[in-house]
């Protein structure tokens, strides 16, 4: 758990034929790059609804309180998160307002709160609340979701998979973070702390598929809403960049989605130290959650997205890592035989990105993720 931790916006993964060492080659350049919304707050994953609409999950600004210690230091939450529709006529509007966010003061940056969405149909739109992720008080001990909602309720909206309906009124479906505090399925390798931030949602065979960026897992939810664990990933040795001995690094999956072959492939942000180079996207078998590696090399992945033709884009929020000096994100293309192919960006066009779609004409990403009012959705116009 600790998923996010000294650095902006950390919030904050296998096809079976090549392994992790797959070569990277370059991919042509883009032929263009358009603003398709703007003003957003925080903007994280998105997703495309049957019609064509284009919906953006906001983690928005946070608020006036409660405060506390959060993953990257002092925090305050409020009733900021939201969901932005982009119709097929390209306007642009909130269908809901008023979900459950915390973000970093001053400057109330680098929110948590509304994160992964999927829709089903046109407008049945389901979104994960993320947070608490362990916040704590002055003396660093652990604050429950439930303290913070006696003393402000949309707290209570942390942690929940929730569906969107008409007119902006929210349905509660899963508690993932009572999951997590009453099961807690990656004690099991060494993180004992109740931790949960899901931030990916998949609908599949009839139930929704959540990664718990908090909890280092993927858990799926039944249609009376009862969660149960698929998958755990295990925290690794890294060097510590500070000298000394290796030191665990915690997975931190950060999204959830169903290859050609049925199987789901899980990004992986990582952790601190946030190695480049550091992040895998592994295969989960949906049956009996066996996790493999399908691609490795990569540096804090946020999202991913399957193109028609079975190419899998991978989106990094950082392409130098989180303790490097460039906020650049980095976009890949990877093959059925786990090629990768970087595609070629002008500097500066992704700034912390936080999550992409394929859609008509291009690939959709979200722009300024950790930005309040900053934020933005991009089309890039040409997929290689």
């Amino acid at each position: 758990m600790r998923a996010l931790r000294v650095l902006p916006i950390v919030l904050l993964l296998v096809l079976g034929v090549a392994p992790a060492a797959a070569a990277t080659t370059s991919a042509a350049a883009t032929t263009g790059v358009d603003v398709v919304a703007s003003g957003l707050d925080s903007p994280r994953h998105l997703a495309f609804g049957s019609r064509g609409d284009l919906f953006v999950a906001e983690s928005g600004r946070g608020g006036s309180g409660p405060c506390f210690i959060g993953g990257e230091g002092p925090a305050c939450m409020g009733a900021t998160g939201a969901v932005t529709k982009i119709d097929r006529w390209g306007r642009q509007s909130r269908i809901v307002e008023g979900l459950a966010s915390y973000a970093n003061t001053p400057g109330n940056t680098n929110a948590i709160g509304p994160h992964g969405i999927t829709v089903l149909g046109a407008d049945r739109v389901f979104v994960t609340n993320g947070g608490p992720t362990e916040p704590k008080d002055a003396s660093g001990s652990p604050i429950s979701r439930d303290t913070l909602a006696a003393q402000n309720p949309v707290a209570d909206l942390f942690g929940w998979l929730l569906l969107i309906k008409h007119h902006g009124q929210i349905r509660k479906v899963a508690d993932l973070w009572a999951f997590e505090r009453d099961v807690n399925p990656d004690a099991a390798v060494g993180n004992p702390a109740v931790d949960s931030n899901p931030v990916d949602v998949l609908f599949d065979r009839g139930r929704f598929v959540v990664a718990d960026a908090g909890g280092n897992a993927i858990d799926v939810v039944n249609h009376k809403g009862r969660v149960r664990n698929l998958a755990v990933f295990a925290n690794r040795l890294v060097p510590n960049p500070f000298g000394g001995p290796d030191i665990p690094m915690q997975a931190v999956p950060t999204s959830v989605v169903v290859g050609p072959d049925r199987q789901y492939y899980v990004s992986q942000l990582t952790g601190f130290p946030f190695p480049p180079g550091g992040a895998n996207v592994y295969r989960v078998d949906p049956r009996t959650g066996a996790v493999t590696v399908f691609a490795s090399g990569f540096t804090n992945i946020m999202d991913l997205a399957f193109g028609k033709n079975g190419t899998l884009y991978v989106l990094e929020i950082d392409h130098d890592g989180l303790l490097g000096g460039s906020t650049d994100g980095g976009l890949f293309a990877v093959s059925r035989d786990g090629t990768k192919r970087q595609i070629a960006l002008a500097p500066g066009t992704l700034t912390m990105p936080g999550g992409i779609a394929v859609g008509r004409g291009g690939l959709y990403v979200t722009n300024n993720a950790g930005s309040p009012g900053g934020g933005q959705v991009l089309r890039i116009r040409r997929m290689p």
